[in-house]
């Protein structure tokens, strides 16, 4: 397995706001290289193994591009099985963030045996019966722990309703969204769109052959992008209207939004979260959704051995040194070294690093 490494916020403060922050990374992004060299088929083997973060996401983006590559489409069953993988990945992810992280930030209390319960349930391989079954026993999970109804009436609620769900503050992810709204941040400014096939091509491809440094400092036509379940549901009504008042409780509305939708997608997958193209002779780049934002694959092959490796993280879109935590703690009130560490917490979370990451306060 590859060491993750991690990042380092360097926060400048003048005892009153937060003046400024750096990020400093230890991420080894060019570590898929050991895939290098590597026949197809040891390649796809080893991916899921070398990263412990997203690893289904990981395998679903190394096989679509290696599909690409070899300009070959796969059927109608495979797309369904890795659909079905990804959204079981993301289902534990906010589940993850929403029983155990979150609120030991916000001062409610840590769910682990409901997480652990889920996680039990997720086999290594499963059949149509299974997902059935996998699909039945998350809604029942999101029902009584997550939103006090079925997820699918959740998301019918219109703005009346909601505003009485979380005002009611009955559960934990309600009080957990009124309290992210009275913390101030500056708003998110620059999404990374959908990236479909053709943006694929003509963007992607050609910025990752342009520069090596790309991986690390990724930019979507020259600018930080955020990436992510905001940036996928920003254009909803509901979220769109929570993004005026808050960014930080619009990223968790939003990821709510992604986790409610989540059984349906398990029970019968819409083949929309991977998409993967052709960008030259053996070449292939993919894109794969997964609760922290897009993750990008290319492969270039030589017969049936891996002769360039290339991933794209979402901390490295979201974490880019001019990007959205830098811009979102600028300004940042902070009368204490504890109001300070929970805001860089607090926004750090919402965009969901791969990796941990350690804080130092410097003067301003």
């Amino acid at each position: 397995m590859i060491t993750e490494g991690k990042l380092e916020f360097e926060i400048a403060w003048d005892g009153k706001q937060i003046a400024g922050a750096k990020i400093l990374s230890s991420r080894p992004v060019l570590a898929c290289r050991v895939l290098e060299g590597k026949g197809i088929g040891e390649a796809l083997r080893r991916v899921p193994l070398l990263f412990s973060v997203c690893g289904k996401a990981q395998g679903v983006a190394a096989a679509a591009a290696c599909d690409a590559a070899h300009g070959v489409e796969a059927d109608g069953a495979v797309k369904e099985d890795r659909e079905r993988a990804i959204a079981a990945e993301c289902l534990q992810e906010y589940v993850w963030r929403l029983f155990i992280d979150l609120p030991r930030l916000l001062g409610e209390a840590a769910r682990p045996g409901d997480l652990a319960d889920l996680r039990r349930r997720m086999p290594a391989a499963a059949g149509e019966a299974e997902w059935l079954d996998i699909a039945e026993d998350a809604e029942d999970l999101l029902e009584q722990r997550v939103f006090g109804m079925r997820a699918r009436d959740w998301l019918a609620l219109d703005a009346a309703r909601r505003a009485r769900w979380v005002d009611d503050a009955a559960l934990p992810a309600a009080r957990m969204l009124a309290r992210l709204r009275t913390c101030r941040a500056n708003p998110p400014r620059d999404f990374l769109p959908w990236l479909d096939a053709e943006a694929l091509r003509t963007d992607i491809a050609p910025a990752l052959d342009a520069s090596p440094a790309f991986v690390a400092k990724p930019t979507w036509r020259g600018r930080p992008a955020e990436t992510g379940a905001l940036a996928r549901q920003r254009l909803q009504p509901h979220i769109a209207r929570e993004l005026e008042l808050n960014g930080l409780s619009a990223r968790l509305l939003a990821r709510l939004t992604e986790l409610a939708a989540l059984p349906a997608q398990l029970r019968r997958p819409l083949a929309q979260g991977v998409r993967s193209v052709s960008a030259g002779a053996g070449v292939g780049i993919a894109a794969v959704e997964t609760a922290r934002g897009t993750l990008i694959h290319r492969v270039a092959l030589d017969g049936e051995r891996v002769t360039h490796y290339r991933i794209v993280a979402p901390t490295e879109w979201n974490f880019h040194p001019r990007g959205a935590f830098p811009r979102g703690l600028a300004g940042m009130p902070a009368r204490n070294e504890g109001e300070l560490r929970q805001a860089v917490a607090l926004l750090a979370h919402a965009l969901d690093p791969c990796v941990a990451y350690e804080t130092r306060i410097v003067d301003a």
